[in-house]
């Protein structure tokens, strides 16, 4: 360096500044972030698209007993199908309505809404509701329910679980017949959905009830594979148990165990 020539000027490293390895540290972790927030988001999709699918079923077929009871003149059959029909979209829009909830089952925010619930009620109902897809589909669906059985549970919650199951059966009971029972003691109400269709292997049992999985291929129909696993979901906030007993083509039982006082966390 000649003579007299500036002195290049030394830059000094305060504790401040961010050092190579830590600025790749940041961009790892926002890069994370953000395929959580993706994660998340497309489980509220998969969330949103099963909870509304299900009750639209028995809605568009309610729709179309209509047509046929309006065609054929039988008046008591054409108020039956209307109030049916009434009671099926007041639930969907009260589906919708905590649908947002729902989806924070994913990320432990879910908060239950415990209520009186008169269990025998709410099962005679959706087993009404469903009763015309069973007969599409060729299932004879019959119901043993004990009178009277009241628990403290989410509404909801409850709902959601025995659709599943139902809607299920139905479709896997290759148009053999479908039985529900409830049964309770003081402190626990039993809910059980049987069907005689192609059943579950015994690899299969642990596996139906965790997120996207199917005990079945795609080819048998199509879904996200959450029913069971939001089923499961929801029984355990509630401080129950959900089990399933079966053989390939010999069909399958759920059995549903709730407490009558629910042990779920508001």
């Amino acid at each position: 360096m000649a003579k007299g020539s500036p002195k290049p000027e030394t830059v000094g490293t305060s504790a401040e500044a961010v050092q190579p390895g830590q600025a790749t540290d940041q961009a790892d972790k926002l890069i994370e972030q953000l395929r959580e927030a993706i994660r998340v988001r497309d489980d509220f999709l998969a969330i949103a698209t099963h909870e509304l699918r299900n009750p639209l079923t028995p809605i568009l077929l309610g729709l179309q007993l209509i047509r046929a009871a309006e065609k054929s003149g039988d008046k008591a059959k054409l108020m039956q199908e209307i109030d049916r029909l009434e009671r099926q979209i007041k639930h969907f829009v009260a589906r919708t309505n905590t649908l947002l909830e729902v989806a924070q089952v994913t990320s432990g925010k879910f908060h239950l809404d415990p209520s009186e619930v008169n269990l025998s009620g709410l099962i005679a109902e959706i087993v009404n509701d469903y009763m015309p897809l069973a007969i599409r589909s060729g299932s004879k669906l019959s119901a043993k329910v004990q009178n009277d059985v009241i628990g403290l549970l989410d509404r909801t919650a409850v709902s959601g679980i025995v659709e599943n199951l139902l809607s299920n059966a139905i479709k896997y009971g290759q148009g053999k017949p479908i039985e529900i029972n409830l049964s309770a003691t003081p402190e626990i109400a039993q809910i059980t959905v049987r069907d005689h269709g192609i059943g579950i292997d015994e690899k299969d049992k642990a596996r139906i009830f965790e997120r996207f999985e199917r005990a079945v291929g795609r080819h048998v129909q199509s879904g996200f594979g959450i029913g069971l696993w939001l089923s499961r979901s929801f029984v355990e906030l509630m401080g129950g148990s959900i089990t399933v007993f079966g053989e390939p083509g010999a069909g399958s039982m759920f059995t549903v165990s709730l407490p009558l006082e629910s042990e779920g966390k508001p």
